[in-house]
């Protein structure tokens, strides 16, 4: 998936793998999880979210940014991983609907994303990889 950031406008995706959903881009605005548009083609779909927002492979990465940017872990602790330390933070809310957890894995200096894993009620639910980072 290719994220842009922009701290003034929208936010905008557009996923690269697997083949089948490649070109399915979207457009994020605002700071509502569940504020954003599923395109395609230049055509806006009925994206048929499901109503736990956060832990599709189309809304999961803004949902993490947006924690990232406005919530306080609950857990946060350093590892070290293939001689990289790394600061690892844990997410947890309780809803009406179940509880969500994620843990984001950041290079400790300069806070860079690496992956974070998703799970809804114990089970992880979506890993999410970060597999180059560039700032504009």
């Amino acid at each position: 998936m290719d994220y842009n950031y922009n701290k003034e406008d929208a936010d905008t995706f557009t996923i690269t793998a697997p083949e089948s959903l490649a070109g399915i881009g979207g457009r994020i605005a605002g700071t509502d999880n569940g504020a954003f548009s599923l395109q395609y083609d230049g055509m806006v779909l009925d994206d048929a979210m499901p109503q736990r927002t956060g832990l599709t492979p189309a809304d999961g990465l803004f949902c993490l940014l947006s924690d990232l940017r406005n919530s306080e872990p609950e857990q946060q602790w350093t590892e070290q991983s293939s001689g990289t330390e790394l600061l690892v933070l844990r997410y947890a809310e309780d809803g009406t609907d179940g509880k969500i957890e994620k843990q984001v894995w950041l290079t400790e200096n300069g806070r860079q994303l690496v992956c974070a894993e998703l799970y809804a009620d114990g089970k992880r639910v979506l890993t999410i990889q970060v597999m180059s980072y560039q700032e504009t």
